[in-house]
Protein backbone atom coordinates (compact mmCIF):
# COMPACT_ATOMS: atom_id res chain seq x y z
CA UNK A 1 0.00 0.00 0.00
CA UNK A 2 2.59 2.21 1.23
CA UNK A 3 4.37 1.63 -2.51
CA UNK A 4 1.39 3.04 -4.00
CA UNK A 5 1.15 6.00 -2.08
CA UNK A 6 5.05 6.79 -2.98
CA UNK A 7 3.80 6.65 -6.87
CA UNK A 8 0.65 9.12 -5.71
CA UNK A 9 3.07 11.35 -4.48
CA UNK A 10 5.47 11.19 -7.37
CA UNK A 11 2.43 11.43 -10.01
CA UNK A 12 1.46 14.77 -8.10
CA UNK A 13 4.86 16.71 -7.56
CA UNK A 14 5.05 16.01 -11.24
CA UNK A 15 1.69 17.90 -11.87
CA UNK A 16 2.09 19.92 -8.75
CA UNK A 17 0.69 23.56 -10.79
CA UNK A 18 -2.27 21.51 -11.91
CA UNK A 19 -3.30 20.17 -8.47
CA UNK A 20 -5.99 21.69 -7.08
CA UNK A 21 -6.50 22.60 -3.55
CA UNK A 22 -9.56 19.77 -3.04
CA UNK A 23 -6.66 17.46 -5.19
CA UNK A 24 -3.72 18.37 -2.18
CA UNK A 25 -6.24 18.04 0.72
CA UNK A 26 -7.29 14.51 -0.63
CA UNK A 27 -3.75 13.26 -1.06
CA UNK A 28 -2.70 14.64 2.32
CA UNK A 29 -5.46 13.07 3.93
CA UNK A 30 -4.45 9.63 2.00
CA UNK A 31 -0.80 9.98 3.22
CA UNK A 32 -2.83 10.80 7.06
CA UNK A 33 -4.29 7.21 6.85
CA UNK A 34 -1.85 5.53 5.87
CA UNK A 35 0.42 6.84 8.71
CA UNK A 36 -2.91 5.73 10.86
CA UNK A 37 -2.87 2.14 9.61
CA UNK A 38 0.99 2.06 10.27
CA UNK A 39 0.31 3.59 13.66
CA UNK A 40 -2.16 0.81 14.46
CA UNK A 41 -1.23 -2.00 12.21
CA UNK A 42 2.84 -2.36 12.63
CA UNK A 43 3.21 -0.59 15.52
CA UNK A 44 -0.45 -1.67 17.47
CA UNK A 45 1.79 -3.60 19.72
CA UNK A 46 4.95 -1.51 20.51
CA UNK A 47 4.31 0.46 23.61
CA UNK A 48 2.72 4.19 23.92
CA UNK A 49 6.10 5.89 24.94
CA UNK A 50 7.74 4.44 22.03
CA UNK A 51 5.58 5.69 19.28
CA UNK A 52 5.44 9.39 20.54
CA UNK A 53 7.12 10.63 17.20
CA UNK A 54 4.54 9.09 15.24
CA UNK A 55 1.50 9.99 17.49
CA UNK A 56 2.54 13.50 16.97
CA UNK A 57 3.22 13.52 13.29
CA UNK A 58 -0.59 12.13 13.17
CA UNK A 59 -2.10 14.77 15.34
CA UNK A 60 -0.08 17.51 13.38
CA UNK A 61 -0.49 16.53 9.97
CA UNK A 62 -4.83 16.31 10.59
CA UNK A 63 -4.96 19.88 12.48
CA UNK A 64 -2.94 21.03 9.82
CA UNK A 65 -4.27 19.97 6.49
CA UNK A 66 -5.67 23.27 5.12
CA UNK A 67 -2.65 24.94 5.65
CA UNK A 68 -0.35 22.18 4.31
CA UNK A 69 -2.87 22.29 1.20
CA UNK A 70 -2.63 25.88 1.10
CA UNK A 71 1.03 26.22 0.75
CA UNK A 72 2.85 27.66 -2.38
CA UNK A 73 4.18 24.99 -4.49
CA UNK A 74 7.47 25.09 -3.78
CA UNK A 75 7.11 24.13 0.10
CA UNK A 76 3.87 21.97 -0.50
CA UNK A 77 6.50 19.93 -2.81
CA UNK A 78 8.97 20.14 0.11
CA UNK A 79 6.43 18.56 2.40
CA UNK A 80 5.96 15.79 -0.26
CA UNK A 81 9.64 15.29 -0.54
CA UNK A 82 9.63 14.22 3.21
CA UNK A 83 6.43 12.39 3.35
CA UNK A 84 7.74 10.28 0.34
CA UNK A 85 10.63 9.15 2.03
CA UNK A 86 8.80 8.69 5.15
CA UNK A 87 6.77 6.60 2.94
CA UNK A 88 9.33 4.70 2.01
CA UNK A 89 11.32 4.53 4.92
CA UNK A 90 7.91 3.00 7.19
CA UNK A 91 7.30 0.65 4.12
CA UNK A 92 10.97 -0.86 4.25
CA UNK A 93 11.25 -1.39 7.55
CA UNK A 94 7.38 -2.44 8.29
CA UNK A 95 8.96 -4.95 5.00
CA UNK A 96 12.26 -6.05 6.24
CA UNK A 97 10.06 -6.84 9.86
CA UNK A 98 7.93 -9.08 8.37
CA UNK A 99 10.65 -10.88 6.23
CA UNK A 100 12.46 -11.67 9.36
CA UNK A 101 9.60 -12.76 11.00
CA UNK A 102 8.86 -15.24 8.02
CA UNK A 103 12.42 -16.47 8.65
CA UNK A 104 12.53 -17.18 11.98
Amino acid sequence: MATTLVTEIQRAQARLRSLSRADRSALIVRILRELQTHRQEVLGHVPADRCVWIDRLIASVSSTIAEITGMPDAEFNRVLNEFEKLMATLHNISHAEQQLKTIH
